[in-house]
């Protein structure tokens, strides 16, 4: 039976940016046996947690989906190279010029110099050691977080190399969570190239990534000449956070948009707010449409029909235009399929509430100025942590509490406890307590020296 296999190189050397890093290869079931046989390449960013589990936990367990959706005859056999990053340089090397052009997070933007490792040593290494088809038409690139953002850039800049982009939670805003000030991290492209362009957000994001953004960049796509559900798929994941477990759930969707087949849409689900204000905050609906082979992307060229039109109007991206207050219900048309949502129409909503939230940690807890519960909280005295803060309404959160990465919350025995979760409708007060820690990577370090 023939089987798929994992490769490790080891400190693979840079030049171009004087350190070295690892990589792993994916090469599929067929590749031993058929040695005449070239096969498509996806190259991913944060390369250390695309097929494990790294010191801090959690993988998108990439190499299982495509033996599935291989398995089921959805998609293609492909190599996929997962390039790790290096953690003190990560941010540096994925953020390319900024529009202010000052640097990020007081460190030097080295974005161009990455996407020339990529070009001129990674690629190139990978086309020589391994049967791939190095065309564009069969090479993608994606990544989430700052990897979404600088498979974004290196698309738009070298569309002669990669044919096929995944920007899974882009990380184009930084957005201070204290002032709600907000910062651009990257050009927005405003020409249509010739590629194929997967770019996703959760509903559950935080301070992390905005899924406002995100929409804003899908739309300034749409307008430079992308066309919804052929060369742009866009998805807003509900009750999806910023984390490995959340991008793993959702891969086998750009898998099959880039190498398989998507199939036939089945099923739409809309997703919304169930009070809109005539004033204040601005809502769009998601119309999400879930396909046979388990593809699902939100329709952002469907047609909305309201029950009562003098009410409300909403646009074919799902944007929502009340016109009086009362109430009706939507229904959503696209692909042969209808979905509904009722909605009433206030006078007023606010774009922000209040959110009070404290978190008591164990006499255990190391020295720390700062958790973090899908957002910073600062100590405000021993063992206590918190305080007030103005959110985006109806904004959700999913996370652990944290002292850091791989720093997270335990029950008192040590043992993984579920995602917390809650989401911002309304002014709101909540208190959380620690238990217990873990420390995967001092864990990891203790395994080693055994």
């Amino acid at each position: 039976m023939e089987i798929s296999r994992l490769i490790a190189i080891k400190e693979f050397k840079s030049r171009l940016l004087n350190n070295e890093r690892d990589m792993f290869i994916y090469l599929p079931p067929s590749y031993q046996d058929e040695a005449d046989r070239k096969y498509p390449v996806l190259y991913m960013h944060d390369g250390q947690h695309v097929f494990h589990q790294d010191q801090k936990g959690e993988s998108w367990d990439v190499h299982l989906t495509a033996d599935r959706l291989v398995a089921e005859g959805k998609m293609r056999e492909i190599i996929i190279v997962a390039i790790a990053h290096i953690e003190d340089a990560r941010i540096a090397e994925y953020m390319h010029a900024s529009p202010d052009g000052q640097d990020v997070f007081g460190m030097s933007n080295q974005g161009e110099l990455y996407e020339q490792f990529l070009l001129q040593e990674v690629k190139p290494y990978i086309d020589r050691e391994y049967r791939t088809l190095p065309d564009k038409a069969n090479t993608a690139l994606m990544g989430s977080s700052a990897g979404g953002l600088v498979s974004y850039n290196i698309g738009f800049r070298h569309p002669d190399v990669f044919g096929m982009i995944g920007a899974l939670c882009p990380f184009f805003v930084s957005t201070d969570s204290a002032t709600m000030e907000e910062r651009w991290l990257s050009k927005v492209y405003e020409q249509r190239e010739d590629l194929k362009i997967w770019m996703d957000v959760g509903d559950a994001e935080g301070y992390t990534v905005m899924e406002k953004h995100v929409r804003q960049v899908a739309n300034t796509l749409i307008d430079a000449g992308f066309k919804p559900g052929a060369d742009l798929m866009f998805h807003i994941a509900v009750g999806s956070g910023h984390s490995q477990r959340d991008w793993a759930a959702r891969v086998h969707a750009p898998l099959l948009y880039f190498f398989g087949e998507i199939g036939t849409p089945v099923r739409a689900e809309l997703h919304g707010p169930s009070i809109v204000g005539l004033e204040g905050q601005q809502c769009a609906m998601n119309a999400v449409v879930h396909y046979d082979s388990g593809f699902m992307m939100t329709d952002l060229n469907g047609r909305y029909e309201p029950t009562d039109s003098a009410i409300i109007d909403v646009r074919a991206d799902g944007m929502m235009l009340p016109r009086q207050t009362g109430g009706t219900s939507i229904v959503y048309c696209g692909f042969g399929l209808t979905a509904r949502l009722d909605v009433e129409i206030v006078p007023y909503v606010s774009e922000k509430v209040v959110m009070e939230m404290y978190v008591e940690v164990p006499d255990n807890t190391p020295a720390t100025d700062t958790l973090y519960a899908g957002i910073a909280l600062p100590k405000l005295r021993d063992r206590l942590y918190g305080g007030t803060f103005e959110v985006p309404r109806g904004i959700a959160f999913i996370f652990r509490i944290s002292r850091g990465l791989g720093k997270h919350e335990t029950d008192a025995h040590g043992n993984e406890i579920p995602y917390r979760s809650f989401k911002a409708d309304d002014d709101l007060r909540l208190e959380y307590q620690v238990e217990n820690w873990v420390d995967i990577a001092n864990m990891s370090l203790q395994e080693g020296l055994r």
